[in-house]
């Protein structure tokens, strides 16, 4: 309770120092991996508070070092029990959001306090870290870093290094996890199928990850954070040591990284005159040898973990005692030596063996063994002193029948160092330096450098350009600088261009698909609040998406990533060139038009989210049309506000009034047509048009007045039957919407229909006698006019961008496929080389699924399997689509 942010996930207020309390168990953990310092905070919520800087002491004073060290972020919503955020992209707008109000407060906007916000403002200068569980969210966060002008480090997840230059140009510093992905259990052939290449492809290359930030310049710091014991950790050690980071970059990344990007490298992190004493003593090299900690010195505070011994007396001896000579074996470790011993009678030549157990303490060695000779029936002890020098015990004993003799015993053999059993279980493994190239994404079909643009020359094609030529046979066009150059017969091709023979193919602009849910992060909806105009997809598009190449395949080059449709007024859409193998930058359509996915019907009123969700208004349609009418009026209100010079800034607010001034185009889920009637009456009256009515599978019925209103229709070729409010769908709808005088496109909503559009716009010809350019036009020129991007895309024209398929056949027939597509210029499917890829893929799985058995007979820790991944769709609600594992 108190006056704290509104949001529970923001809760900079909470102060590590107020929770620490030194837990011994930890401590001594931590000791045992040679650490002597932390920065412990409170692992929960977007904005977690500050760190308490403690030393690894059992003294409750002694550990509290530094009261506030550094505050922490993360993209994990934590124990709120608010129902926003819900999606990565709600908590992005709402770290933006929160900076911004951050901002108002500074200049003095509030005339009351707030706690949290207070407690941002005094964190201000310390170091800030930024937890991401994935490489994208590392530049995701930047973007938020940059135009806030903040200064975060980042704590990765291991999988950094596909993104090591762009890491590299932005200066980045990273805290690395020494985790790595355990192998999957492979015993089973069928259910090895479904793990994803991704996966295989990480396991094998985790362990890289280090040494390929290092090369590029990138500093890198470590944590302990996720390892539950010292054996971890070492094995952590040793995996980086085995991947070629050197023990000077390890010891750097423990040591001095941390305490200079903690701003305590004054005191700390070194070994200097004048510094405060914090130091490990190993018994060996920590970093070329398995080692042991011997002692820890914690500001005075001095824990021995272990000693060495004075001398090491393993190896094999000759004994000679009571006129016999015995073999000694002495092995074991020098902490824990076991001891053996052997006899041949002179004249049988039988061997007795023996256990025997050996001590070393006080310069005096001690020994004992029984019944190993007929003549010793019963315990033998033997004391001696031992020269380490010549290897020789001497001294003095007593047989089991009470007397006493001399004896002494010369090593002979020196001991075999011995492979400790947990090295025998390690994880590594001899690796070809090309099995460890980054696969651009590390996927199946990933591309082994970055796709570049070509100079394309297309030779005799049959080309569907969409404008007033129609389609013309035998023709040549020319791709140049990611553009189309030039379109005629019989063009020269340019020194170094790639001449691909269309003879007997139809070359077509590339397909465009209106309404996709693809290539998204962690939730499609933020269907936390009815109005969400301040999250965009645009955000959280995910380049790693399989579907993506699947839609190449398909002859798909661009798309719209719709948010969902959970609530009235939903979130900003990404506009998206598919291009596999690039950033998510290089996804986003450069200064695209700019977008938003509003709601009409069942799912914004809740009446099928179950018997539990009936609690966020509106819960009917005729409170849908309400939350419109009022958003809009907030808008204005806060509109004369702005004017006024004195105002907190609002992202939800300053989106709605993008829509009101026409700058930013609606696109509306949408079935009846009672409701869509109202919305466009709603936006007649706020004075701006609604762009898109999607799904709208009674528009033939509205078909006019959408007409009249500008609005385009984005629907399905036949669907229906599916839930209550299609019940009047027909397959007719594309074609009667289209005689009206209405733009029409068919999308897919859906990852699997997205790989076969052309067939889809097929159907306009069996569904309504659509001509075949027309048909053809509602997955190309159509939909680049409903998202405004006409004269870029959708046609074959000089000065348009270089987005083609080349197809097989007629590209409306069931059996054309797409031989060859081309975005922006860059050859990014090409059959025959798709051919190529996948043998190499499948050879790549064979040999790293018998690397994963060899780690499975080895008994070293598995993961369980992946589940199939799954598909986001309008009314998928929460972070994922897919139960599969993270590979952690």
């Amino acid at each position: 309770n108190g006056a704290y942010y509104w949001n529970e996930s923001i809760h900079p207020e909470v102060e590590a120092v107020d929770h620490f309390k030194v837990d011994a168990k930890g401590v001594s953990a931590g000791q045992q991996m040679g650490f002597g310092l932390a920065s412990s905070h409170v692992q929960d919520g977007i904005i977690r508070g500050s760190g308490t800087l403690v030393a690894l002491a059992k003294d409750q004073y002694l550990a509290a070092q530094k009261a506030e060290v550094a505050t922490y972020y993360s993209m994990q919503k934590g124990t709120s029990q608010q129902s926003y955020p819900s999606s990565q992209m709600g908590i992005i707008a709402l770290l933006k959001q929160v900076h911004h109000d951050l901002n108002w407060y500074e200049n003095g906007g509030s005339a009351t306090t707030d706690l949290s916000l207070e407690a941002l403002l005094a964190q201000k200068d310390l170091p800030k870290f930024f937890k991401t569980d994935d490489k994208w969210e590392i530049l995701r966060a930047q973007k938020i870093a940059e135009e806030f002008d903040l200064n975060w480090m980042y704590i990765g997840s291991g999988n950094e290094y596909v993104i090591a230059d762009e890491l590299a140009e932005m200066n980045a510093k990273l805290v690395l996890p020494m985790y790595f992905p355990s192998a999957y259990d492979v015993s089973d052939p069928y259910l090895n199928r479904l793990i994803p290449m991704s996966d295989l492809k990480h396991w094998e290359l985790a362990p890289f990850n280090m040494k390929k930030l290092l090369e590029k310049g990138v500093e890198v710091s470590l944590t302990r954070d996720g390892l539950h014991s010292s054996a971890e950790f070492w094995k952590g050690v040793q995996t980086l040591i085995e991947s070629g980071v050197s023990s000077s970059d390890l010891l750097k990344a423990l040591t001095v990284n941390p305490a200079k990007n903690l701003g305590v490298d004054g005191q700390y992190g070194t070994l200097e005159k004048g510094k405060k004493a914090l130091f490990t003593v190993y018994d060996k090299h920590p970093f070329e040898e398995k080692s042991k900690v011997l002692q820890t010195f914690i500001l005075g505070e001095n824990t021995i973990h272990g000693s060495l011994p004075e001398v090491d007396l393993r190896g094999k001896y000759n004994l000679a005692l009571d006129g016999k000579t015995v073999s000694m074996n002495v092995g074991g470790s020098p902490e824990r030596m076991s001891v053996k011993f052997e006899v041949i009678d002179a004249l049988s030549k039988d061997t007795t063996s023996s256990k025997g157990k050996i001590s070393y303490s006080d310069d005096q060695v001690l020994i004992s063994f029984e019944d190993l000779h007929e003549d010793w029936t019963g315990v033998v002890n033997l004391k001696a002193t031992f020269n380490s020098k010549l290897g020789i015990m001497e001294g003095s004993g007593q047989l089991p029948n009470g007397t006493w003799v001399s004896w002494s015993a010369i090593r002979n053999e020196m001991p075999e160092e011995e492979k400790d059993e947990e090295d025998a279980d390690s994880n590594t493994y001899e690796v070809k330096a090309d099995e460890t190239a980054v696969l651009y994404p590390i996927s199946a079909y990933g591309f082994s450098n970055k796709p570049r643009v070509q100079t394309v020359l297309i030779k005799g094609a049959t080309v569907w350009t969409n404008e007033e030529d129609g389609v013309i046979e035998n023709t040549d066009v020319l791709l140049q600088g990611g553009k189309i150059k030039s379109i005629g017969k019989g063009l020269a091709a340019p020194a170094g261009a790639r001449v691909i023979d269309g003879k007997g193919m139809h070359l077509t602009s590339g397909i465009i698909d209106e309404h996709s849910h693809i290539a998204i992060s962690r939730g499609v909806n933020e269907g936390g609040q009815a109005i969400s105009a301040e999250v965009s997809i645009g955000d959280v598009v995910n380049p790693d998406d399989i579907n993506i190449y699947r839609q190449l395949s398909g002859g798909v080059t661009a798309a719209q990533l719709l948010h969902g449709s959970a609530n009235p007024i939903g979130g900003q859409s990404a506009l998206i060139k598919l291009h596999w193998g690039g950033t998510p930058d290089d996804m986003l359509i450069y200064d695209a038009p700019k977008f938003i996915k509003c709601a009409l019907g069942e799912n914004v009123k809740q009446s099928n989210w179950g018997m539990f969700n009936t609690v966020r208004f509106p819960q009917t349609r005729m409170g849908v049309e309400q939350v419109f009418t009022d958003a809009f009026n907030r808008a204005l209100a806060y509109e004369k506000e702005k004017k006024s010079g004195k105002y907190r800034k609002d992202l939800e607010l300053e989106t709605l009034l993008e829509i009101i001034h026409s700058e930013r185009f609606i696109s509306c889920h949408s079935y009846v047509q009672s409701e869509i009637n109202m919305l466009m009456h709603v936006a007649d009256s706020f004075g701006f048009n609604v762009n898109t009515f999607t799904h709208i599978l009674e528009g033939y019925k509205v078909a006019d007045k959408m007409a009249k209103h500008g609005a385009g229709g984005s629907t399905f070729s036949d669907w229906w039957a599916y839930k209550y409010e299609v019940r009047d769908a027909i397959p007719y709808n594309a074609s009667l919407m289209m005689e009206q005088g209405v733009t029409v496109a068919i999308n897919s909503d859906d990852a699997e229909m997205g790989r076969r559009l052309n067939q889809e716009a097929a159907k306009g010809i069996k569904y309504g006698g659509m001509s075949e350019q027309d048909a053809l036009k509602m997955v190309t020129l159509n939909p680049a006019k409903l998202l405004h991007l006409d004269d870029r895309t959708g046609s074959i024209k000089s000065g348009k961008d270089a987005d083609v398929v080349l197809w097989s056949a007629h590209p409306l027939d069931v059996q054309a496929k797409a031989m060859y597509t081309i975005v922006d210029g860059k050859v990014l499917f090409d059959r025959e080389y798709d051919k190529l890829l996948k043998q190499r893929d499948d050879a790549e799985r064979a040999r790293i699924l018998s690397k994963m058995q060899e780690s499975n007979k080895k008994g070293d820790k598995t993961a369980y399997k992946p589940k199939k991944k799954g598909h986001y769709h309008c009314d998928t609600m929460g972070e994922e689509a897919s139960t599969e594992e993270n590979g952690h």
